[in-house]
């Protein structure tokens, strides 16, 4: 996993140093280019291995390391985040590591914290089926990210290979502010005709009321004239 999240940054505009942190299970990313102005430090843990002590020593460790080797770029505190990418044994987490999960994340003080849980299994499918791909990895991400089946699957809590792949391809999107939807215009196209194949006559007409009411009145129209698009009257 550390290879292929190596490949989403460098893809990004990233640069990797292996050195800055010292630590063999964790690397540093920094972004200083016209695209962004990030440092990201990624750190793997296995589940055995997680504890609030654990976490708040290692921390503090890249934080002191990342400060003494960028320290002198101005801002750089308000933008660093730290990933850790945590392997689990299954994605029924114990209440103990969901509620760690959330302690680390919503602590506001020296990073910007993110958590992303996968499964051996999880890593596997994914490094098989970009290894079938001939796409660069961040396409190949977005290829996943908008495939139906695979979305349905996911949804449909189902425990399959698909659900499986979507879960952690979605999550990569979720911990990782820098990969964006923006310029997906086709395929976000495909993804609605596929909604859209999916409505029934007055549902179909209902969307297409309130898809006019935006064209000619923007995105903020008033309650009545969205009650008057969706047919309800007023005093229903």
């Amino acid at each position: 996993m550390m290879t292929l999240m190596k490949r989403i940054l460098l893809e990004n505009g990233f640069s990797i140093d292996e050195n800055c942190l010292k630590d063999e299970r964790a690397f540093q990313a920094d972004r200083l280019d016209g695209n962004g102005f990030d440092f990201l430090t990624v750190s793997f843990m296995n589940q055995d291995q997680i504890s609030e002590d654990k976490l708040a020593e290692n921390i503090e460790r890249y934080h002191s390391a990342v400060s003494e080797d960028k320290g002198a770029i101005v801002g750089m505190d308000k933008n660093l985040s730290l990933l850790i990418m945590l392997k689990v044994d299954s994605l029924n987490h114990s209440s103990a590591i969901q509620s760690l999960i959330f302690d680390i994340e919503e602590d506001p003080y020296t990073f910007k914290k993110y958590i992303l849980t996968y499964t051996d299994e999880q890593e596997s499918l994914l490094i098989s089926l970009f290894k079938e791909s001939e796409q660069d990895f961040t396409s190949f991400l977005y290829k996943i990210l908008y495939n139906t089946e695979k979305f349905s699957s996911f949804k449909s809590r189902k425990t399959n290979e698909n659900a499986l792949v979507y879960d952690l391809v979605s999550k990569m999107f979720i911990k990782l502010p820098y990969l964006s939807l923006k310029n997906q215009h086709k395929e976000m196209d495909s993804l609605l005709n596929d909604i859209l194949g999916g409505f029934g006559e007055d549902d179909r007409v209902t969307w297409d009321a309130l898809m006019e009411l935006r064209e000619y009145n923007g995105s903020d129209p008033s309650i009545e004239e969205i009650f008057k698009a969706v047919g309800v009257e007023n005093g229903e």
